[in-house]
C-alpha cells in the first residue's frame, strides 16, 4: 500500500514538473538574459514576467494582449518611480495602484487576475536605487522582458495551436448539449439529466466568461461562446417545473428530438465550410419555428426561444467580417455595472483597499529604513496577502514552516563553502521544483526560500540572510494578519450576502434593460454578459450553501446561516428561475410580443417590479401585479410574467424564513471579533 502511494506521488510530481517545464525554462532563460545584460540588481523583474508567461502560456493571445504587456509594464514602472520619491508619495501611490491593477482586473469570480502586474509594480519598488539612479536601465530591462515574453508566447501559440483550443472545447460542449437533448427526448428529464443540464450550463458560462474577460479566444469564438452559453442557459430551463406527464410526453419528445438533431448538425456545420453548411440549416430551423404546435406554455416558450437563438447563431457564424460585438458607451456602462461596483460592499473594492494598505505599509518601511534586504518584508507581505483571508491564513502557516526549513537548508549549505558558480548552478536546479510545487504549499515555500537565500548568501553573510528572511516573514505575517482582521474584513458569510444582494440588484437592472428594449435595439452581448455574470455569481453562492453543514461546524461566524440552509437553497433556486423568466421576457419583447396598446400596462408592471427589487422588500406588491397580468392579451407574455410573480412570492417567503440571515450583512464588530 505504501509503495503504491509513493508511486502515485512520484507520478503526480513528474506530471507537474513536465507541465511546468516551459515556465521553468522561461525563468532560467530570462534570468540569464537580464543577469548577463544588466546585472544582478535587476533580477527582481524576472519573477513577475515569469508569472505572466505562466498565466498566458496555454491561452490564445491576441495582438491587444501583447500591447497590454508593454503599456501596463510602463504604467507600473512610472508608478514605482513616483513611489520611491519619498514616504508620502510611496503611501499615496501604493494606495492608488491597487484600484487600477486589482479593482479593474480582478473579480470574485477570477480573483487572482491582478497578481502578475501588481507583483511587477511591487517588485520594482523593492530596489529603489535602480529607479532613482538608473531609471533608463530599468526601463530597458522591462522592455527586454516584454520582448522576450511576447516572442516566446507567439512561438508557443503557433506551435500549440492555442487559437484552436477554445473552438475544440466549444465543439465538445455543443456535442454534450445535443446528446442531452436526445436523452431528454427518450426518457424525459430525470434527476441525473437535470444535474447534467445544470452542469453544462455552468461549464458554458465559465468558458464564455473566461474567454471574454481574459481575451483567451479569437473574436469569432468569443461571440459563439456567448451565444451558446445563453443557449445552454435556456436548455437548463428543462430542469425546472415542466409538465412531463403522459398528456404532453409525445409532443415534448418529438420537439426535443428535433432540437437534438438540429444542434448536432449545427455543431458539424461550424466546422469546415461554415458558410455553406449554416445557410443550408437556416430554412430547416425556420421551418421548425414557424410550425411550432406545442400546447404546454412553458415548453413552447423554451422551444421557440431555443430556435430563435439557433437562427441567430446560424446567421452570425458564417459572417467573414464578424467583429467583436461593439458596445455603445451606454451599453458598455450597463455591462460594466454587472461586473464592477464602486461600493465598499463589493469584493473588488474591499480587496483593493486591503492590498493598498499592505503595500503602503511594507513598501514605505522598505523606503524609510535603509536595512539590507528589508525588501523581503514587502515581498513576503505581497505574497501572503490573498483575495480571501482564509487563504492568507493558510499561507502564513505553510510559508513559515517552508521558510524555516529552507533557511536550515541554506545554513547547512554554507558549511560546504561553495563559490558563486556552484551556488548559481544550485539555484538553477532549485527553480524547477519551485515552480512545479503547488503555490502556497510548504514545499513551494521551502524551494522559494532555498533559492532566494542561497543566491543572497553570495553577497551577504548566510546567517544574516537567514535571520533577515525569517524576521521579515514574521513582520509580514503580523502586518497582513492585522490588515485582514481590521481593514475591510471579507468573510465567507459577507461574500455570500454580497452575492445575494448583487444578484437581486441584477434583477432590477435587467428590468431596466427590458424597458430599454421596448424602444431601442439592445445588442445581444448586453443580455449575454448579464446572464454570464449572474450564472457565475449564482454558482459561487450555491457552492457556499452546499458547504454550510461542514463549515458551520468549524466556523462560528457562519453557523447561524447554516441553520437556514433550506431557506437559502430555496432562495437561490427562485433567483435562478426569476432570471430565466426575465431572459425569456426580454426575448418576447425583442420579438415585438408587446403591442402598442399593451405597452402602457407593461410599463406599469415594470415600474412595480423595479420598485420592489430590493432584498428587504423583494416579492411585495405581488397582489397588485397579479391583477395587472389579467389585462394582458398575449398568452406567452402573460405566462412568463405569472411565473415571475410566483417566484418572487416564493423568494419573499424564503427570505422571511431565513430571518434576515440572507440579507443582513455581518457588522464590523462581528467580523473582527476572534
Amino acid at each position: 500500500m505504501r509503495s503504491e502511494s509513493v508511486r502515485a506521488w512520484a507520478e503526480d510530481w513528474r506530471g507537474r514538473f513536465v507541465d511546468t517545464l516551459p515556465t521553468i525554462l522561461f525563468f532560467i532563460a530570462l534570468f540569464w538574459i537580464v543577469h548577463l545584460a544588466f546585472g544582478s540588481n535587476y533580477l527582481l523583474a524576472v519573477s513577475p514576467y515569469t508569472s505572466l508567461f505562466q498565466a498566458r502560456l496555454r491561452k490564445y493571445n491576441p495582438p491587444g494582449q501583447y500591447a497590454r504587456f508593454v503599456l501596463v509594464s510602463a504604467l507600473a514602472l512610472v508608478a514605482a518611480r513616483v513611489a520611491v520619491i519619498g514616504v508620502v508619495p510611496c503611501i499615496a501611490v501604493n494606495l492608488l495602484m491597487p484600484f487600477l491593477l486589482v479593482f479593474m482586473r480582478s473579480s470574485q469570480l477570477n480573483p487572482r487576475r491582478y497578481f502578475p502586474y501588481t507583483m511587477l509594480f511591487c517588485f520594482l519598488e523593492l530596489r529603489p536605487e535602480t529607479l532613482v539612479d538608473t531609471f533608463a536601465t530599468q526601463a530597458l530591462v522591462l522592455a527586454t522582458c516584454c520582448v522576450t515574453l511576447i516572442v516566446t508566447l507567439a512561438v508557443a501559440g503557433r506551435l500549440q495551436h492555442h487559437a484552436q483550443r477554445a473552438r475544440t472545447r466549444l465543439h465538445e460542449l455543443v456535442g454534450r448539449l445535443a446528446d442531452d437533448l436526445t436523452r431528454a427526448s427518450k426518457g424525459g428529464v430525470g434527476p441525473n439529466l437535470s444535474s447534467e443540464l445544470l452542469r453544462l450550463r455552468r461549464d458554458f458560462a465559465r468558458m464564455a466568461y473566461t474567454a471574454r474577460e481574459d481575451s483567451s479566444a479569437p473574436v469569432r469564438v468569443q461571440n459563439l461562446l456567448d451565444m451558446f452559453a445563453t443557449l445552454a442557459q435556456r436548455t437548463a430551463y428543462l430542469a425546472g417545473n415542466f409538465d412531463w406527464d403522459a398528456s404532453h410526453q409525445e409532443e415534448h419528445a418529438r420537439a426535443l428530438s428535433e432540437l437534438g438533431r438540429l444542434t448536432h448538425d449545427l455543431n458539424a456545420a461550424l466546422e469546415g465550410d461554415v458558410s455553406a453548411r449554416c445557410h443550408r440549416l437556416i430554412p430547416r430551423a425556420q421551418e421548425l419555428l414557424d410550425g411550432t404546435g406545442i400546447s404546454e406554455d412553458r415548453f413552447r416558450i423554451f422551444y421557440q426561444s431555443y430556435l430563435n437563438l439557433v437562427l441567430l447563431i446560424l446567421r452570425t457564424a458564417p459572417d467573414p467580417h464578424q467583429r467583436p460585438w461593439r458596445l455603445s458607451a451606454s451599453d458598455l456602462a450597463r455591462v460594466t455595472s454587472f461586473r464592477k461596483r464602486l461600493s465598499l460592499e463589493s469584493f473588488e473594492m474591499r480587496f483593493s483597499i486591503r492590498c493598498g494598505a499592505v503595500l503602503a505599509v511594507s513598501c514605505a518601511s522598505n523606503l524609510l529604513f535603509p536595512v539590507d534586504h528589508l525588501y523581503w518584508f514587502a515581498l513576503h507581505a505581497f505574497l501572503l496577502l490573498q483575495p480571501f483571508p482564509h487563504e492568507s491564513l493558510h499561507r502564513m502557516r505553510t510559508r513559515m514552516v517552508g521558510t524555516v526549513i529552507g533557511c536550515l537548508f541554506v545554513h547547512g549549505l554554507a558549511l560546504l563553502n561553495l563559490g558563486w558558480v556552484e551556488v548559481t548552478i544550485l539555484g538553477m536546479f532549485l527553480v524547477g521544483p519551485m515552480y512545479a510545487t503547488k503555490p502556497g504549499s510548504v514545499p513551494s515555500a521551502f524551494f522559494a526560500t532555498a533559492y532566494a537565500v542561497s543566491m543572497a548568501s553570495v553577497s551577504i553573510d548566510d546567517r544574516y540572510a537567514t535571520t533577515m528572511r525569517i524576521a521579515s516573514l514574521m513582520l509580514a505575517i503580523a502586518t497582513v494578519a492585522t490588515v485582514n482582521r481590521l481593514v475591510c474584513p471579507t468573510s465567507e458569510r459577507r461574500l455570500f450576502v454580497a452575492n445575494f444582494h448583487q444578484m437581486i440588484g441584477m434583477v432590477g437592472r435587467y428590468w431596466r434593460l427590458i424597458r430599454l428594449t421596448l424602444t431601442h435595439r439592445v445588442d445581444t452581448v448586453v443580455s449575454s454578459e448579464t446572464l454570464l455574470h449572474f450564472q457565475m455569481l449564482h454558482t459561487q453562492a450555491t457552492e457556499f450553501v452546499e458547504s454550510l453543514d461542514e463549515a458551520g461546524e468549524k466556523d462560528r461566524e457562519i453557523a447561524e446561516l447554516a441553520r437556514y440552509r433550506d431557506a437559502a437553497d430555496r432562495a437561490l433556486f427562485c433567483l435562478w428561475e426569476i432570471m430565466c423568466e426575465l431572459e425569456q421576457l426580454e426575448l418576447l419583447v425583442r420579438l415585438h410580443e408587446v403591442g402598442d396598446d399593451e405597452r402602457p400596462l407593461f410599463e406599469r408592471i415594470i415600474d412595480l417590479t423595479e420598485a420592489n427589487c430590493d432584498p428587504r422588500r423583494f416579492g411585495t406588491g405581488v397582489d397588485a401585479a397579479e391583477e395587472m397580468l389579467f389585462e394582458l392579451e398575449e398568452p406567452d407574455l402573460r405566462y412568463v410574467l405569472e411565473q415571475y410573480v410566483d417566484r418572487a412570492g416564493e423568494l419573499r417567503l424564503a427570505i422571511d424564513d431565513a430571518r434576515g440571515a440572507l440579507v443582513q450583512r455581518p457588522t464590523y464588530v462581528e467580523e473582527i471579533r476572534p
